[in-house]
């Protein structure tokens, strides 16, 4: 709310309160005063900040609870993008940082997919399987055909081939080549795009494929309260997980104890308090 409006309804109140209704009336001009006798909270606008309640010295605001923000811990995979539209450095995430192993990786591609939607932070450095020359079909007994589901490994030459329009990338042929021939696809993680969602790691079927590195003094996401403002920018950038959510509670002001001195339309950011006119 702008100075001068708040101006304009305290200015209403005091004259009311120390002279006639008719010198009030008088007195009134287009950008004058207004005759004011208390004041109310719209309850489409009040959003329970609490400040109202604080300033008022005559017990004339109630309000049941103050509203706050929370973060559903189940929901939230910590991306951060709260973190960065919050002006108020309202929100603390203490992030897990998952590190690829990229040379452990067969490159089966589930992280890449998951990645997609997330931080695009996973990429392929080769996305196909091959053999390398150090082959040798007619020693080993072709143990990689027997191994591959998919029918794409077939002898050309004297080498091994890899038809990769059929691979699935599955790794099976990599354990049981005797001369370790298979060259696997394989991918890279940017860590500055990973947004610490933490799906990579959930689909990644290898062991210490992927990895889990939480801080020592790691603590669940969090909105402090004390600081928060409850503008609500924290939770329209959370739209794609939802996991930040709000209790609401509205204020009332009692009439009878509402003295009109205005305190609470200063303080109130949301422009939820309206003048009564007296009748």
């Amino acid at each position: 709310m702008n100075t001068d409006r708040r101006d304009f309804i305290k200015k209403g109140t005091m004259i009311l309160a120390g002279g006639s209704i008719l010198e009030l009336l008088q007195s009134c001009s287009k950008d004058g005063v207004s005759p004011f006798k208390h004041y109310e909270i719209c309850q489409n606008t009040c959003v329970g900040c609490g400040d109202c309640f604080d300033v008022c010295m005559y017990d004339a605001v109630t309000l049941p609870a103050r509203s706050f923000y929370q973060i559903n811990e189940d929901e939230c995979i910590s991306c951060g993008k709260c973190v960065s539209k919050c002006e108020y450095g309202a929100i603390k995430i203490a992030y897990k940082r998952y590190i690829l192993d990229s040379e452990s990786c067969i490159g089966c591609g589930k992280c890449i997919e998951v990645c997609e939607n997330e931080g695009k932070a996973i990429s392929w450095e080769r996305d196909y399987y091959q053999v390398r020359g150090k082959c040798k079909p007619n020693s080993c007994g072709t143990p990689c055909i027997t191994a591959c589901q998919e029918n794409a490994i077939t002898i050309v030459g004297n080498k091994a081939s890899i038809d990769t329009t059929e691979c699935i990338r599955c790794g099976q042929c990599i354990p049981v080549c005797p001369q370790e021939a298979i060259n696997p696809a394989h991918v890279l993680m940017n860590e500055s795009l990973c947004n610490h969602c933490g799906k990579c790691y959930e689909v990644c079927e290898l062991d210490n494929v992927i990895t889990l590195d939480e801080p020592e003094d790691y603590f669940e996401p969090y909105i402090d309260s004390n600081v928060c403002q409850l503008c609500g920018s924290c939770r329209n950038s959370c739209e794609d997980y939802d996991a930040i959510y709000w209790e609401l509670y509205k204020a009332k002001i009692n009439g009878d104890n509402c003295t009109g001195c205005g305190d609470c339309v200063d303080v109130c950011q949301f422009d939820a308090i309206l003048g009564i006119v007296n009748t």
